[in-house]
């Protein structure tokens, strides 16, 4: 046998993708990273949001030792401001937004200082520290001073707001399209003290209570589901690791309809047991088509709030 060593001969060997398999993509270096983010900026409103901040900076920035406090907070709300409204690659606006921040501040107290050297604007009196006496108003000591504290306040505090902002933004809109894809959210229930209470619940309460009711019970919450228009509510749970659909109704009369259909998602979805739970009460027809079926249980307002009491 003979092996080839020659590098005309030799072909480097990589590793296959197994059959039915895409090749992993190579993973992007930092700098593409970084490219990419800064590509996904949406520059003209955090551009604008950096001038409006840079502005109101500067503004509280000259002002008095109050003032100065107060100015604290401009960053940090900017950032939060910001993070709310981009859907994304917070840390890359936020930063930018304090650099553009920090560049247009610098802009507008040179500006400023120039102003007051010919006399047009007064010059702040400066005092670095508490202990120190006051420097005299010169544009090299107003930049100094500048420089001093926005380094600090206008790079790192846009970015962290802009970060905590965007990411409870993006938690808060994955919490809404679940509820959307749920159909809708349920609703704390009042206090069920009479039957009359439970049948005046809604099917967002019904819901809650049956909730909390079933866990008292031992079963597990797993999902819900408004169906049928929010006629029905779903309620997927589990009991010693077998799996039970729940359907709930508010309805006046329960009828067939309600009964079958379940049967038919159950079938669908391979759900072993099903249990329809009125508020109200069920038709013959729906008692009749209850009874025919072993994996099934229909309960009414009365016998909920029986089993609630119990």
């Amino acid at each position: 046998m003979r092996v080839d060593t020659t590098p005309e001969q030799r072909e480097e060997r990589k590793p296959e993708a197994a059959p039915g398999q895409a090749p992993k993509a190579p993973r992007p270096t930092l700098g593409q990273r970084i490219g990419l983010s800064f590509r996904q900026i949406e520059w003209g409103q955090t551009l604008l949001i950096a001038l409006v901040m840079a502005l109101a900076w500067c503004a509280l920035f000259l002002g008095s030792s109050m003032l100065q406090i107060l100015a604290g907070i401009v960053p940090v709300m900017a950032g939060l401001f910001l993070g709310r409204r981009v859907k994304g690659d917070y840390l890359a606006h936020g930063l930018v937004l304090g650099l553009a921040g920090f560049t247009f501040g610098l802009v507008f107290v040179v500006g400023y200082g120039l102003l007051g050297q010919v006399g047009i604007v007064p010059l702040p009196t400066l005092q670095l520290s508490a202990n120190a006496a006051p420097a005299p108003p010169t544009l090299s000591g107003l930049l100094f001073f500048y420089t001093t504290f926005s380094l600090f306040a206008l790079i790192p505090f846009p970015a962290f707001g802009t970060v905590m902002a965007g990411r409870a933004e993006e938690r808060n809109r994955q919490t809404q399209r679940e509820i959307d894809e749920r159909g809708g959210r349920l609703e704390k229930p009042g206090v069920v003290r009479t039957l009359s209470d439970l049948q005046g619940l809604s099917l967002p309460q019904l819901g809650s209570f049956v909730i909390s009711l079933y866990r008292k019970k031992g079963f597990e919450f797993k999902d819900y589901h408004f169906i049928d228009k929010d006629k029905h509510l779903d309620l997927e749970l589990t009991y010693e690791g077998e799996s039970y659909t729940l359907r709930l109704t508010v309805a006046d009369k329960v009828g067939r309809g309600t009964i079958e259909s379940l049967v038919q998602d159950m079938k669908r979805r391979a759900i072993g047991k099903g249990v329809v739970i009125a508020s109200t009460e069920f038709t013959p027809d729906a008692l009749k088509a209850g009874k025919d079926r072993k994996n099934l249980v229909l309960i009414d307002g009365q016998t909920l709030f029986d089993i609630s009491e119990s």
